[in-house]
């Protein structure tokens, strides 16, 4: 058997709702974005195939997978899509067709768009997944429309004062906090899925939005807001809180966030777009 890791930032037809009416929602990319398909196979014995499908030309591209193993029987099958010209694209992988999605380089565009990379300290904690091979750790990017809205700060404190026999208080420690909400969806809204993998790239150790690094409040998920009745189409919005703690891995994950290719080629992040 094989899987497409559910980490994928591409969707395979992931709902079989048939009412109501769908969403006109399509998923954005910049060309710079690394979009990281990987498939899984379990003893499989079939060849995995893959196509990048260019909708407006009907052009085909074979992709030409990497194999990494597993162990005995389990093999990592990946590929990393990027540099696409302004299209809109499906991928389809042994006749798993992807939705579409478009690639553009549009700023005005991407400037409503929120870039999420995320990876894992080690590949320990899942099975569906692999964030390092062969010893060099790999991030995904997945964009949405959306952002951080000034009126969803919030902030917070941890603290303990003492107060003496005279009544004089004194601060013992404090440290602030700030929560923001991200918002994601635009006018369309977005599919339920879209929220399902967001709620599941939280649960990884390192998660950076627009290039600044951010973890779920507490034990909060993605609330959703229906636009309409019937319209398969939602905005939603989750907690989180600014991680301001600094390793020795975090400033080689802020290099890795940005490389594009090669060690050579790095995104800029003064716009916050990422854009080579």
């Amino acid at each position: 058997m094989y899987i497409v890791s559910p980490f994928t930032p591409l969707f395979f037809n992931p709902s079989t709702d048939t009412s109501g009416i769908n969403s006109r929602y399509i998923q954005v990319f910049s060309p710079s974005d690394e979009i990281m398909l990987q498939v899984i196979t379990r003893s499989e014995s079939r060849t995995i195939t893959g196509k990048i499908i260019d909708v407006i030309t009907g052009t085909e591209t074979d992709i030409t997978w990497s194999v990494w193993s597993l162990n005995s029987t389990d093999k990592l099958y990946y590929k990393v899509i990027t540099d696409l010209n302004d299209s809109y694209y499906q991928i389809d992988i042994n006749g798993n067709m992807s939705n579409v999605f478009r690639v553009t380089s549009d700023v005005n565009e991407l400037a409503d768009t929120t870039l999420i990379q995320y990876t894992m300290k080690d590949n320990k904690d899942r099975q569906d997944v692999v964030f390092w091979i062969s010893e060099i750790q790999h991030f995904f990017d997945f964009r949405v429309h959306g952002g951080f809205k000034d009126e969803d700060w919030s902030f917070g404190v941890e603290n303990e004062q003492f107060t003496d026999a005279n009544y004089n208080m004194c601060e013992v420690y404090s440290h602030e906090k700030t929560n923001k909400t991200f918002t994601m969806g635009n006018s369309c809204g977005c599919p339920v899925w879209f929220a399902e993998l967001l709620n599941r790239i939280l649960s990884c150790s390192h998660v950076y939005f627009n290039g600044e690094r951010y973890m779920r409040l507490d034990s909060s998920t993605p609330e959703m807001s229906i636009l309409m009745e019937g319209y398969k189409g939602y905005v939603f919005k989750q907690a989180l809180t600014a991680t301001n703690f600094v390793d020795y891995s975090e400033t080689e994950n802020l290099l890795k966030i940005r490389r594009v290719g090669n060690e050579d080629t790095f995104r800029k992040v003064s716009n916050k777009l990422l854009t080579v």
